[in-house]
């Protein structure tokens, strides 16, 4: 049996794990830094008939993958193998104390993402502070990490950094806290402690403020979006919050202006598709039902003076459906279904708005399209959600 490398003695000497085990926890550890691409280059075999010399060895991974097939018991590992295949075994997690001491652990690298953040703000050069955001948000797609990172101070200087002047910046926070809050309810609560919601909505105030596109920054409106979505989903007291701080207005006006903007670059797309997608995604919620049916109704308002703007949400989005983008579409119809589901006078203002017409060209270019072949049918549920919708407004135009 070889002496081990260096990095596997010192797994030895910081884990408890058997010795038995030890080679495939390597072995295996190896595979996922690597992302399972097993490169031998500088393992060869000299001679012939199997019984070759083989050669060292010099890159400190392969190295140490070497020492990890060498020093394995094959028949063991085929035993157990053929025990999880027969289900009388479960795999084996790898040890994380084995793993900690190969690689460190992911609290000690979201602490060196969460340091690089504060030096990067210390020395206020805007694209280090870019940089080192995305370096923590990267982090904290693990859930634990976005769990620990007001722990080791990575939360308040985020927040803070929503107000920063440059909107990259801005954006690029809003990224790190929507990523922290999706599907985590922990994170959710903790960035309400902090009252985080008012200054996550602050790009699209002072967008509906302005009342135009002009100074505004489309990446920074659709992380804005992104950030109050993932904040909001699932969460009771957060969307009561977005509710007493006037959302469900900002997010009809917000509506409103990028679909009447007909000189909105490519660039607003995807703030339109996120718009669309959480208007139709709030009136589903099933926590706080008192609040999420007064968001409905505000989403349903027949007249632009009962929605307290120029355009009720269904004006808006008879507008959005104008445009030919498919997924824009998909979400503006699905919106609709959503809300008028969640609030039957939704199909009045939908009516008033002239959505039944422009549904109606919107089913008549899916089926050509279906019919040419276009695009390996991917304009079926276009067609499909189209159709909904006319069926609706048809049942109640005959009741």
């Amino acid at each position: 049996c070889s002496s081990p490398p260096r990095e596997i003695a010192m797994a030895q000497t910081g884990a408890k794990t058997g010795v038995r085990w030890l080679p495939l926890c390597v072995m295996a550890a190896i595979l996922v830094t690597s992302h399972s691409q097993l490169v031998l280059d500088d393992v060869v075999e000299e001679g012939s008939g199997g019984g070759g010399l083989v050669k060292e060895a010099s890159d400190p991974m392969t190295a140490t993958l070497q020492w990890a097939v060498d020093n394995s018991d094959q028949n063991f590992m085929a035993q157990r193998a053929q025990r999880i295949r027969e289900g009388k075994e479960p795999p084996m997690k790898l040890d994380r104390e084995v793993m900690d001491a190969l690689f460190g652990s992911k609290i000690s690298f979201l602490q060196k993402s969460v340091d690089a953040l504060h030096k990067a703000i210390a020395e206020g050069v805007e694209d280090d502070i870019v940089e080192a955001l995305e370096m923590v948000e990267e982090q904290a797609t693990d859930i634990d990490n976005a769990n620990d990172l007001d722990r080791i101070d990575g939360v308040e200087p985020t927040i803070r950094l929503l107000s920063h002047s440059s909107s990259r910046v801005r954006a690029a926070a809003l990224w790190l806290i929507g990523t922290a809050a999706q599907s985590n309810p922990a994170a959710q609560e903790m960035l309400m402690n902090y009252r985080a919601l008012p200054i996550i909505m602050a790009p699209m105030v002072e967008l509906n403020s302005a009342d135009s596109l002009e100074q505004s920054d489309p990446k920074l409106l659709a992380k804005t979006i992104y950030a109050i979505s993932t904040l909001l989903r699932g969460c009771g007291q957060c969307i009561e919050t977005f509710q007493s701080q006037e959302g469900p207005h900002h997010l009809s006006k917000m509506l409103s202006i990028v679909s009447r903007d007909t000189t909105a670059a490519e660039g607003w797309l995807p703030v339109k598709r996120k718009l669309v997608a959480l208007v139709g995604d709030l009136v589903m919620e099933e926590v706080d039902k008192t609040t999420v049916a007064k968001i409905a109704e505000h989403f349903a308002a027949v007249s632009p003076k009962e929605a307290g703007h120029q355009d009720t949400v269904s004006m808006s989005i008879a507008r959005l459906l104008a445009g030919g983008d498919r997924e824009l579409l998909e979400k503006s119809m699905q919106a609709l279904i959503n809300v008028m589901s969640a609030d039957a006078r939704a199909a009045d203002a939908m009516m008033v708005a002239g959505l039944p017409d422009v549904v109606g060209v919107v089913v008549k270019n899916a089926a050509e399209r279906m019919q040419g072949g276009e695009e390996d049918g991917s304009w079926e549920e276009p067609l499909l959600l189209g159709q909904q919708l006319l069926q609706s407004w048809q049942n109640r135009s005959q009741h």
